[in-house]
């Protein structure tokens, strides 16, 4: 008798593992429809591995991104959610739904979201915790809410020095402020990580004016004229 349960938990196990690899078949089927923008036979695909595995967190999570793709709101969020009750220790589910907030103007909901994503990010020592503390930067900007907005910006670039956006961004606020030599290097941070940064070069171009340090706006705006033609030539 002990044999015959012994064997019949093998075979149970057995069992689960097949489901486990047919519902991640149908997953990764899902991604590549997805990836080729068929969103109707992607979500097919994720609720068939939902259907074998229902805790299936990839899925769960693919499926909510595959509906915001369709532009259907409310499922996306439904299954984000699901998502974040299957694993609520994963942040990126946390992280898209704020997207999916913002996007829909829930900018208090959506900085909630992102506050939770990035300390997930964060005890995961991921660097897109400095990508999230940006986007919370740029809701907080939408709220109109600049002291939360500097604050993100500094605690991204501190966190990934090499974020041109952020340095940008930070720029930016420093100008807003009036604090234009704090504001000229960040935005040459940014020139530096990317050369070819218009909008880091129209802002130093106009603090540069702002100070009356014409040669250097002039430059800026020659540079400018030259990415303008760059750009037209491709």
């Amino acid at each position: 008798m002990r044999k015959e349960k012994i064997l019949l938990i093998l075979l149970m196990c057995f069992f689960m593992v097949g489901c486990e690899d047919k519902a991640s078949s149908h997953n990764r089927r899902g991604l590549l429809l997805f990836n080729q923008r068929k969103y109707d036979e992607s979500i097919a695909e994720f609720h068939e591995a939902l259907k074998l595995n229902p805790e299936l967190y990839d899925a769960c999570f693919n499926l909510g991104i595959a509906y915001y793709g369709k532009g259907m709101i409310d499922d996306s969020e439904a299954a984000l959610m699901k998502a974040i009750e299957i694993n609520p220790n994963e942040p990126k589910a946390y992280y898209n739904l704020a997207f999916l907030y913002a996007a829909t103007n829930r900018f208090g909901e959506a900085i909630s979201e992102y506050k939770k994503a990035i300390d997930l990010f964060a005890a995961k020592k991921d660097k897109k915790e400095a990508e999230g503390y940006l986007y919370l930067a740029a809701t907080y900007s939408l709220l109109e809410n600049h002291e939360g907005a500097f604050a993100a910006c500094k605690k991204a670039v501190e966190i990934d020095p090499d974020l041109e956006e952020g340095h940008y961004l930070l720029g930016v606020s420093y100008f807003k402020r009036g604090m234009f030599d704090e504001a000229v290097t960040e935005l040459k941070k940014a020139v530096r990580l990317n050369p070819k940064s218009e909008k880091a070069r129209s802002a130093l171009s106009l603090i540069y004016d702002v100070l009356g340090r014409t040669e250097e706006s002039k430059e800026e705006n020659r540079i400018l004229r030259e990415l303008a033609l760059e750009g037209n030539r491709r």
